[in-house]
């Protein structure tokens, strides 16, 4: 599956294009997000996106300066410019850089399916064989939550981690496992407390800090809403 980026300053903008496509259909991934040019570019050596809708007005670095660099860095990728302005310069810029298409704010649907097509009919030909299938990206998110439950875990660390969206990473997971991340946090917790019960030398206060709890009293209440009874009455 393809990636995208939006790099914009307004977060509307990154609701209506995030909402007004089937991305799954597309066979695209949700978008990712970044809120200014110089952000952006920082997204763009992390995630390689295939897609970047960008602003031509934006602070810290403008969309011209961030077309600049980002076509030059990144020529595979396919840029879809979205501005508020109906400028000259700024449509003079677009096609200097080889911009896909160039669409006004407020966004129309019509026109953003249409900018997609094109952009992704433009994209050189991805090799068969890919980890970014959802199974396959479901199964790293796991291996990693395996390795990982007793931390802090967070969807915001997953996406950043793994270069997707939060969205995306809970659909993918819940559809390949049938709960959500948190969930399975959970159940792994829930498990090997019953196995860290069994010894006696622990104390309720060790066993909270091993699962990653910051006390006894915040342990014994995840406990008791999952197992429906308390630690102590799970003991020997």
């Amino acid at each position: 599956m393809r990636k995208v980026l939006i790099v914009d300053d307004e977060r509307s903008v990154h609701q209506a294009i995030q909402s007004l496509v089937d991305w799954d259909a597309l066979c695209l991934h949700a978008p990712c997000s970044a809120m200014n040019g110089v952000e952006g570019l920082r997204q763009m050596a992390a995630l390689r996106p295939d897609i970047v809708f960008v602003d031509m007005n934006m602070p810290l670095m403008d969309g011209v300066s961030f077309l600049s660099r980002a076509t030059k860095q990144y020529p595979d990728a396919r840029f879809i410019v979205v501005s508020g302005y109906d400028s000259f310069d700024f449509a003079q810029a677009a096609i200097r850089f080889n911009v896909v298409d160039y669409l006004l704010k407020p966004i129309d649907v019509d026109e953003l399916h249409a900018a997609l097509q094109k952009a992704l009919s433009r994209l050189p030909a991805q090799p068969e064989a890919s980890r970014d299938t959802p199974a396959d990206i479901a199964a790293e998110i796991r291996r990693y939550v395996d390795q990982n439950y007793t931390g802090d875990i967070n969807l915001t660390d997953l996406a950043e981690r793994f270069y997707f969206s939060r969205e995306y990473i809970g659909r993918v997971f819940r559809a390949q496992y049938g709960c959500g991340v948190y969930e399975y946090i959970q159940q792994l917790r829930m498990q090997r407390a019953m196995e860290l019960l069994k010894n006696p030398d622990l104390s309720l206060q060790a066993i909270a800090e091993h699962l990653g709890y910051s006390n006894a009293n915040y342990f014994s209440k995840a406990f008791r809403k999952y197992y429906g009874r308390s630690p102590s009455a799970c003991r020997g």
